[in-house]
C-alpha cells in the first residue's frame, strides 16, 4: 500500500518525476492512518496548484513528509493540538506590530502555545505593551524526565503531549518509536513524584509551570476563545492555530476575534515556522464594530521552500492556503521572473549550504550534521534576503495580473482581499 500511495500521488501529481531519494524517504509514510495519507496528500495537491516542479521537491522534504508530520498531527495526541513552539518563531510579526501599531498597546497571543516563547519574545521586543498569552491547553504540571524530554499534564494528572527538549529526527525517533511504552514510563514518573516520591537525577515536577513566564507586561490565561473575558485588545495575534480547523469554526472565531478586539485594532492570523519563514498570514482592522477586508502577505521563501509549512494544513479548503498556492502559480508561471527568482534562490542555497541545487537540477539532501537551530536561523537569512531582492519584481508580476499589491512593513509581498 505505500507504494501505490505514493506512487499514485507521484504519477497524478508529479508526472512521476520526483527523485528516487524523495520517494525512498516518504516511504516512511504510516499510511495506515488516514490523517497521514490526508496530510500528504493535500500537501502534494497544493503543490501542484502552486506549479512547483518535481524538481524542487527535495529528499529533507521528503524525510519531514514521511517521517516527521505523523508525529505531529493531533490524531496522535488523542485529536488535541500540539502545542508545538519556537522561540524567535513570531518576531517579524512583533515587528509589524511595532511599526502599524506604535510602542505601546495591548496584545492577545492566542493560541500562544507552551512553552510560552513567542509570548515572551513579544514582551522582550514590545517593552510598552500588555501581552497576554491565550491557550485552552496551558497545562496544570510540566514533567521532565531527566533524559532530555518533558511532558505536560493537565490537572487530573492526564499527559497531554511529551517531546523531546531538543527535537531531532533522532530524538522524536526514540521517544516516539515506542509511544505507548514512553507514554506510560512519564505517567508513572508523574504519579511517583505527584505523590513525593524521590525524583531521579535531572527530573521534576512543577505546578502551574506557566507562572515562570510572567513578569509585569506579560501573563497567562488558560481559555477556550468563546469563553474568554478580557478588555478589548490593541492586536490579536493568532498563529498556526486555524489551520487546524474547518471552515464552520472559523466563521464563529472570525466575530469573537471582533468582540476581542477595540475598534481600530489590528487582527493578524496565519501560519508560519522559526523566524517567521515560510510564512503566510492575513491582516484585518476592527472598523465601526466589523472586521474589513485586510491584506494576505507572505515570504517569497514559499515559491521553493526548504521546509513543508507552506503545504502544511489539516484542511483542503484553507483559505489561506488556496491563497497562497494560487499566488505562488502566478509568480511561476511568469517565465521572465522564475527564471531570475530561481538563480537567485539557487545561489543562496549554495551560499548557505541548505539543499543545493545538483547538476541533475534537482536538490540535495540537508547535511546531517547541521543542527535544526543552524539550520533555522539559515533559512531565515536566506528568507529575508530573498524577500529583500525579488520582492519589488513579485509586486510587479502580481500587480500586472490584476492584484493590489505592495511590499508591507517587514518586507513581505501583501496583496489586497
Amino acid at each position: 500500500m505505500p507504494t501505490d500511495f505514493l506512487e499514485q500521488l507521484n504519477a497524478e501529481f508529479f508526472n512521476g518525476a520526483l527523485a528516487p531519494l524523495v520517494l525512498e524517504r516518504l516511504r516512511a509514510l504510516p499510511v495506515e492512518r488516514a490523517d497521514a495519507r490526508g496530510f500528504v496528500e493535500r500537501a502534494f495537491r497544493l503543490m501542484h496548484q502552486a506549479g512547483l516542479p518535481a524538481t524542487d521537491v527535495s529528499p529533507f522534504q521528503g524525510d519531514l513528509l514521511g517521517s516527521l508530520i505523523a508525529r505531529l498531527l493531533p490524531g496522535t495526541w488523542g485529536g488535541r493540538i500540539p502545542p508545538i513552539t519556537v522561540a524567535g518563531r513570531h518576531r517579524k510579526f512583533d515587528m509589524l506590530v511595532a511599526r502599524v501599531c506604535g510602542e505601546h498597546g495591548r496584545m492577545l497571543d492566542i493560541a500562544c502555545g507552551f512553552p510560552p516563547f513567542t509570548s515572551v519574545d513579544s514582551a522582550n521586543d514590545l517593552p510598552g505593551w500588555d501581552i497576554l498569552g491565550v491557550d485552552r491547553a496551558l497545562p496544570e504540571f510540566l514533567l521532565e524526565d531527566g533524559l532530555d524530554n518533558y511532558a505536560s499534564f493537565n490537572a487530573d494528572g492526564e499527559v497531554q503531549y511529551f517531546q523531546p527538549t531538543t527535537p531531532t529526527k533522532e530524538n522524536w525517533g526514540a521517544l516516539l518509536g515506542d509511544y505507548d511504552g514512553n507514554q506510560r514510563r512519564l505517567e508513572a514518573l508523574f504519579r511517583h513524584l505527584h505523590s513525593g516520591g524521590t525524583a531521579p537525577p535531572g527530573a521534576s515536577l512543577v505546578r502551574h509551570p506557566i507562572a515562570q513566564y510572567e513578569r509585569d507586561n506579560l501573563h497567562f490565561v488558560r481559555a477556550d476563545l468563546d469563553a474568554l473575558s478580557t478588555p478589548p485588545a490593541t492586536v490579536i495575534r493568532c498563529f498556526n492555530m486555524l489551520m487546524y480547523f474547518d471552515a464552520g469554526f472559523r466563521a464563529r472565531a472570525l466575530p469573537l476575534f471582533a468582540d476581542l478586539l477595540q475598534d481600530g485594532g489590528l487582527l493578524l492570523y496565519g501560519v508560519d515556522w522559526a523566524y517567521s519563514i515560510e510564512c503566510r498570514y492575513v491582516t484585518m482592522r476592527k472598523r465601526d464594530g466589523r472586521l474589513a477586508a485586510g491584506e494576505f502577505a507572505f515570504s517569497l521563501d514559499n515559491l521553493t521552500p526548504v521546509g513543508i509549512v507552506p503545504w502544511y494544513t489539516l484542511q483542503p479548503d484553507e483559505p489561506e492556503a488556496l491563497r497562497l498556492a494560487s499566488l505562488s502559480r502566478v509568480l511561476r508561471d511568469d517565465a521572465a521572473f522564475i527564471r531570475e527568482y530561481t538563480e537567485c534562490a539557487d545561489a543562496m542555497r549554495h551560499e548557505y549550504g541548505i539543499c543545493e541545487r545538483q547538476p541533475d537540477g534537482y536538490f540535495a539532501d540537508v547535511s546531517l550534521e547541521l543542527p535544526p537551530a543552524e539550520l533555522w536561523l539559515r533559512m531565515s537569512e536566506f528568507s529575508t534576503r530573498l524577500d529583500a531582492a525579488l520582492g519589488p519584481r513579485a509586486v510587479a508580476v502580481l500587480t500586472a495580473a490584476g492584484h493590489s499589491t505592495r511590499i508591507n512593513e517587514v518586507g513581505h509581498v501583501a496583496v489586497r482581499v
